[in-house]
């Protein structure tokens, strides 16, 4: 970070597509391209932490983001600054979900105590992943009642935010970006969330060849994942009535399929 700062070389900045809690510009340097990420409104991370996790994942070869430096502006927002590792995926494939599963699957599979110099933290699911739950009491209960029947297991390393958002393509590599949420946590959610996120925002048949291709890596039952399923839906929903999430013009019919076909969710809570 010192020698990108002291360098005489003329930086050129590319505000890239703003994130939800952030700011994110590119930084090109001749040849060398960086990304700062400044959390700038309501989300205000542990950067230090965050830093860290890059820090510890890189080292044990999964593909993440690059780490360089970390800190706060003037204002006190936090900031990361990362190497650029290309742009997020748009365009899918059996091959593609191939190789973006076996980088899941990897994470699932690399042992906790395997981090070096950093302990995860395990949070209380539905603090951590429902916040203002409070204000809608049918769908708390209904969440309430789905985390006492999912035999979560928290003993993992999940992203707990996988979706193609957070996944960059550079050269036919793939890699992981946006950490804020990684956690000891169950995969079976991690993957749930990934699945929902592409059968709302792609198709049905994507969303199962993209868990078809998980399987080959890690067997997981599919009735399994209804459960896990049924508690992703309700957090896309209590995300799209506390902040708003994007929407096309048959999302929500999408979204009423879902948890129609869902054993484990009632149509209450679509209100």
């Amino acid at each position: 970070m010192n020698n990108l700062l002291a360098s005489e070389a003329e930086l050129t900045l590319s505000p890239l597509t703003p994130w939800l809690e952030a700011e994110v510009v590119k930084i090109t340097q001749g040849d060398k391209h960086f990304v700062l990420k400044v959390w700038n409104k309501s989300s205000k991370p542990d950067m230090l932490r965050q830093y860290r996790l890059l820090e510890a994942l890189h080292l044990q070869g999964v593909p993440v983001s690059e780490p360089i430096a970390y800190g706060r502006t003037e204002a006190g927002d936090g900031v990361l600054l990362t190497r650029y590792h290309g742009t997020a995926v748009t365009k899918v494939s059996p091959s593609i979900f191939k190789k973006i599963t076996a980088v899941l699957a990897d994470i699932h599979r690399l042992p906790p105590e395997g981090l070096e110099g950093i302990e995860l933290f395990k949070y209380d699911f539905i603090g951590y992943f429902f916040p203002g739950i409070d204000a809608f009491p049918t769908m708390k209960e209904e969440l309430n009642r789905l985390v006492a029947s999912a035999d979560m297991k928290m003993d993992r390393i999940i992203h707990g935010d996988f979706n193609l958002g957070n996944i960059l393509e550079e050269n036919g590599q793939y890699t992981v970006i946006d950490w804020t949420n990684g956690q000891l946590g169950d995969p079976r959610y991690d993957l749930a969330w990934a699945c929902l996120l592409l059968r709302i925002y792609l198709s049905e048949s994507k969303s199962l060849t993209f868990l078809y291709k998980y399987q080959d890596e890690i067997p997981v039952a599919t009735e399994e994942l209804e459960i896990f399923e049924a508690l992703a839906c309700l957090r896309w929903l209590l995300l799209d009535r506390i902040a708003g999430v994007p929407k096309h013009a048959d999302t929500m019919k999408m979204v009423r399929k879902i948890v129609r076909d869902n054993k484990f969710l009632y149509e209450s809570v679509l209100l």
